[in-house]
Parts: structure tokens; sequence; C-alpha cells
């Protein structure tokens, strides 16, 4: 096994089963001026901001010749035909493709050397592209019953950049829900995005993760807001009177909703107004943290915005962010330097706490 492959490269970074918060992978750009991305990131945005490309005839045809040397263990021109596709496509792409062709072909394809090559991607491959081609190929075949397999698909969806690869083989597995659960509680960047989004929400344990730490990502809480309201419950736990953890869960996901710049949230639910109107009335009778009272004030915005600062909800917001204890709160964030915007857009006066600045 290559000593720099992308595979060992995550296995030794591992910590007690998980990745560390600044791991990533080495860094492929070309370029002092080429665009860094985080691990995960590219395909996350062409999944969520742009329309897949098209698959041209010329790549497709790189992709079958790569296929059909895989098949006849040429693994060498294989990996040199993936290289020169991926400089074009990214796997994601292609992915859906690639499988069918397969399935179209499969008569005239080895699939034992397809199987193994699918293996030497993982294990070997020292290019992203290379691996995520890898585990579409790993995919299309029985991989239940192959416990190292299992445990390296395990290993390398740690990684940000491979997670969702990872993912479409776990679905495969007999117990395979509960493992993207497991992978989801691992990962924190784009892993954690495509895991929630690939999530059945079949126990009780599983929808009060999902409430309480499902948003939690480095990225940006709003890409899985609204499958975490939705998949969670969070209506009717917040109906019934939610506990201390699941209101404070509930506003979590409810900040993400209100961000609507990267995906859709708040006006995709069920009577926003009411929900909004439940959650502000359930807060005044919570004993509420520095947290709680940013989540009422991102609605006040919101709402002033939208429609007034006058309306029914932006009041009920502002009786709330005035009371004596949000004020002690807020005042002692101003002081430690956080928190002045919003302090000085509800009256308080932080002039005393920004004059030396």
């Amino acid at each position: 096994m290559s000593k720099s492959s992308l595979f060992e490269y995550v296995s030794s970074a591992l910590v007690n089963g998980e990745l560390p918060g600044d791991f990533s992978l080495p860094d492929n750009a070309e370029g002092e001026a080429a665009i860094k991305w985080a691990d995960g990131a590219l395909d996350g945005v062409t999944l969520y901001h742009t329309s897949m490309p098209e698959v041209s005839e010329d790549d497709h045809i790189l992709m079958t010749d790569a296929i059909r040397a895989a098949a006849k263990r040429d693994f060498s021109l294989a990996d040199d035909l993936l290289r020169i596709l991926a400089r074009n496509l990214r796997a994601i792409v292609v992915l859906e493709d690639l499988q069918d062709y397969i399935a179209e072909n499969h008569s005239k394809l080895d699939p034992g050397n397809l199987f193994d090559y699918g293996m030497h991607l993982l294990f070997e491959s020292e290019d992203r592209e290379g691996v995520k081609f890898g585990l579409s190929l790993l995919e299309l075949f029985e991989t239940d019953k192959m416990p190292k397999l299992k445990k390296a698909v395990r290993t390398i969806g740690l990684s940000d950049e491979f997670t969702l690869f990872a993912i479409i083989v776990m679905h495969h597995w007999g117990d395979g829900n509960n493992e993207i659960w497991e992978l989801a509680k691992k990962t924190h960047g784009w892993g954690r995005i495509h895991a929630i989004e690939h999530l059945d929400p079949d126990t009780e344990e599983i929808r009060r993760w999902l409430l309480t730490d499902g948003v939690h990502n480095d990225v940006m809480p709003a890409y899985s807001a609204l499958t975490c309201w939705e998949q969670s419950g969070a209506a009717e736990v917040l109906r019934n009177g939610p506990s201390q953890e699941e209101f404070r869960g509930i506003g979590d996901i409810i900040a993400g909703l209100l961000d609507e710049g990267p995906i859709t949230g708040i006006s995709e639910i069920e009577d926003p107004d009411e929900i909004i109107s439940i959650y502000l009335d359930t807060a005044d009778t919570m004993e509420l943290i520095l947290d709680d009272y940013k989540v009422i004030y991102e609605i006040f915005v919101y709402y002033r915005e939208l429609i007034s600062d006058k309306c029914p909800i932006a009041m009920k917001c502002r009786k709330l962010l005035h009371k004596y204890h949000a004020w002690c709160l807020i005042l002692d964030a101003v002081k430690q330097g956080e928190c002045i915007d919003m302090a000085a857009d509800i009256g308080i006066d932080v002039t005393p706490y920004t004059a030396m600045e």
C-alpha cells in the first residue's frame, strides 16, 4: 500500500476514532491563485448551488474506457484515464453515468476485476476523485459481510471530502441507517450535512439527536435546518411543551431556518408565524441564556425587515429582549466584546464599553 494514499493519510490522523477539528486532506489546488476549498465544500456547492454539469461525449468515452481497462485488470491505464477525466468532471457528476454503464454492460465486464479496482482506489489512490470513484464502484457490490472493507468505509467516511460516497455504500448494509447516524455524529463539516440528508429518523434516539445536535456543523446550520426540523418532529415537540434541552435545540434550528441565504428554510415550514409565536410564548416561561436571546433577536430582525417592528411577533421579541435578565446577560457579553451591535440595536448604551476601541 502506498504510504501517501489518502486512506493512509486519513487513518493515521484518527484520534479516539475521529478526525481532529483542524484536519484537512493534502491540498490539491494548483498555483497560488487557485481556490482552496475546505474538504467536501466543492461537492457540497455543486449539489446545493449549481446545476449538475452535462457529461460530454469525450468525457463519457474517457469514463467507459477507464471502466473497460479496470475490467481487464489494467489498473494503471484505468488510473491514468480517471485522472484525465477528473480534470474535467468530479466523481459526483459522473457517478450515475458510471453506474448505469456498468449495469447496462455487466455481461461484458469482469465483476471481480471491477471490485478489486474499487478496492485499489479506496486503499491506494492518492487522488481525491480516485477514492470517490472507488467507493462508487464498491456500491455496486454486496459488502455487508466484509468486515475489513466496512471498517475502511467507516474510516474514509470520517473525512468530509468522502462522507457522501461512504454513505452510498453504507445504504446497502443491513444496519446502514445506524452506520450513517454514527458517521453523522463523528463528522462536523460537509460530511454531517450530507449524512443528515440521508438519515432516516427511524428511532426516537435519532429524532432527538436531530433536534438537539443536527444543525451544529462547521459550515452553516441553514443547510440542515429544514431537514432537522421536519425529521425530528420539532413542531410537535414545541407544541407539547419542550424540555430546556429540547427548547434550546429548537431555537438553534429556528435560527438556521431564518437564514435563507444558502437554502430555503422558514418559508418552507407549515404555519411559520404560528410556530414562531409558540416558540416565543414558550421562551417567556423558560430560564433563558444568552444564546436563547440571540435567537429571539434574530427572529426580531427577521420580522422587522419582513413586516414591521410593530407586528405582533416583533413586539413579543421586543418584550423578551427588554427584560432585566436579558439586558444583564447581553451587557455582560458586551463587556467581553460580544453582541455589541445587538445590544445597541435594542437600546443598550454600549458607549462606555466601546469608547476605548
